[in-house]
């Protein structure tokens, strides 16, 4: 019996176990904040028809808490960038064009669509890439869309932590 302990206890300190997430007081928070985020539109003209924009969040392996939500704020543009209305998006691990496996998400717009709140509805895991795509069909007008952003972590009371800015150009169209 005591050798079953004694590999049971070795077993546990070459394997650590991970908590899900780091909880200060009751709040939920990040051990290594994202710092790694990008908004891609591959079409880059004003009112240009099919339309995607792809959010990109990386959250690092050392995170110690999965994603439950990004945050996103608008600080620049001529107009909302959401120009025609409230989208709801999916998710997927990996970049836009190296598209993993689907993530269940949702979005919540508010400040005439200027602010964006996105809701994962299962932790998007540490070390991990996820997309957020929104098909908005039609460019907004010309010019550069300034985003804030913000990752959640998952669980109780979570600590929203600054990732950083992400930008957007859209260009006139060329005049011939």
């Amino acid at each position: 019996m005591h050798l079953i302990t004694s590999a049971l206890a070795a077993a546990f300190l070459l394997f650590p176990i991970h908590s899900p997430a780091l909880e200060i007081n009751g709040q939920t928070s990040f051990v290594a904040v994202p710092t790694k985020a990008k908004l891609i539109n591959y079409s880059s003209y004003a009112f240009e028809g099919g339309a995607k924009f792809y959010f990109v969040i990386e959250l690092p392996q050392g995170a110690e808490a999965g994603l439950g939500g990004i945050s996103l704020k608008q600080i620049r543009g001529v107009q909302p960038a959401f120009y025609y209305g409230p989208i709801q998006p999916k998710a997927f691990l990996g970049m836009p064009r190296q598209r993993g496996s689907s993530v269940p998400v949702s979005a919540n717009f508010e400040d005439g669509n200027r602010s964006i709140a996105i809701n994962f509805q299962e932790a998007v895991p540490p070390g991990s890439k996820v997309t957020v795509a929104f098909n908005v069909m039609t460019n907004p007008p010309a010019g550069l869309y300034v985003y804030s952003v913000s990752a959640i972590p998952w669980g109780p009371n979570p600590i929203p932590q600054d990732v950083g800015v992400v930008q957007m150009s859209v260009f006139s169209k060329r005049q011939f």
